[in-house]
């Protein structure tokens, strides 16, 4: 008995399959942990590597991280839209330039935009208001719990001092450059003058609306029968008879109705959302007035004429040529005035490996 415990005792085979066992796991854990220390270092160049140098300062991506994030939030966005494919888009065929570069491009030169135009503010006087720095407080806030995952805190390096300090900067050049823009000479008036009011003439509108078209089974757009057209029609007559003595049209539409909708839009001469002819009915039209039903080819209107002469469209194409113009005339300004007064200079051997898209996200 005695004999048969010991032959049965710790066989000597079973030891060497476990030490071939043991093996091979510290085998397989060592070539990860080389994946990620490499991975690590590549991380760590990435961002420790001089991207831009002003004079004699020198930024890598620990100090430009926030201007790439909120270039490649905007990016991603875009890419979603989409489905994925913006990113890698053609921006330029000639010379294979696609989106991923060019948003590299704008977040370099944001970035150095800003540290210059920090400087100059500094250097003029500026300083942070009780009210910027309280808002600035406010949005670092709402970035690091909310807007950001904890990775993205972690990996980019946003604590709040940095935050705080780069969206500072930013308050501070925009603030400096509206100074500037106030002193350039853009003719407000001369650009206002060259906009004609009659060609932004704009007719604010409110309809009833029922469609005589629907979708066939293919997809295809196709009119209603005779017989249905003339049941919207007499169902739009019937909602339509109060609408003269009805300040509020959405009221005229009963709970549950989903086939007749009420809709306020707005229409220049030059737009093509209507047909020419009903556009000369509806342009035809006083204030306050109500039109008989107008067939179109989707659908019965009815319509009143909330405002025939409104100048919102035109004041909102002055304000923007006027921003243009102010615009052209500070980059002007910034180039030749501000940008050349400092020695600066982006490595583009460092911006080569770093991939739009998968930065800061």
């Amino acid at each position: 008995m005695n004999k048969s415990k010991k032959s049965i005792k710790a066989p000597q085979k079973a030891k060497t399959v476990k030490k071939a066992i043991d093996s091979k796991i510290w085998i397989s854990i060592s070539i990860v942990l080389a994946v990620l220390l490499f991975g690590a270092v590549l991380f760590d160049q990435l961002y420790k590597a001089t991207i831009i140098t002003i004079d004699e300062d020198k930024y890598s991506m620990d100090d430009l991280s926030y201007y790439f994030y909120n270039v490649e939030t905007r990016y991603d966005y875009y890419n979603q839209m989409f489905g994925g494919t913006y990113w890698d888009m053609s921006y330029d065929e000639a010379s294979g330039t696609t989106m991923r570069d060019i948003a590299k491009q704008e977040a370099v030169e944001t970035a150095l935009y800003n540290e210059i135009m920090y400087r100059e503010a500094v250097a003029a006087g500026y300083a942070l208001t009780s009210e910027e720095t309280e808002i600035i407080a406010n949005d670092v806030e709402s970035m690091r719990n909310g807007l950001l995952t904890d990775r993205q805190i972690r990996e980019n390096g946003f604590t709040k001092d940095y935050l705080t300090e780069v969206i500072g900067k930013a308050t501070l050049a925009n603030r400096y450059r509206t100074d500037i823009i106030e002193t350039l000479e853009v003719d407000d008036e001369a650009i206002k003058a060259g906009i004609s009011p009659e060609d932004y003439r704009q007719y604010d509108i409110e309809y009833l609306f029922i469609s005589t078209q629907t979708t066939d089974e293919q997809g295809n757009t196709v009119d209603l029968s005779e017989d249905e057209k003339t049941a919207a029609y007499e169902k739009i007559k019937i909602i339509s008879a109060k609408a003269n003595e009805t300040q509020d049209w959405s009221s005229l539409i009963p709970e549950g109705e989903e086939e007749i909708i009420h809709r306020k839009d707005y229409f220049l001469e030059s737009d093509t959302k209507f047909s020419e002819d009903f556009e000369a009915v509806m342009m035809a039209m006083e204030n306050n007035t109500v039109s008989d039903i107008y067939e179109e080819e989707n659908g019965y209107y009815v319509v009143r004429m909330i405002n025939n002469n409104s100048t919102e469209s035109y004041d909102r194409e002055v304000e923007t040529a006027i921003t243009n113009a102010e615009n052209e005339a500070f980059e002007t300004h910034y180039k030749e005035n501000i940008q050349n007064k400092y020695n600066f200079k982006i490595n583009d051997n460092a911006l080569k490996s770093i991939h739009m898209g998968s930065v800061t996200l």
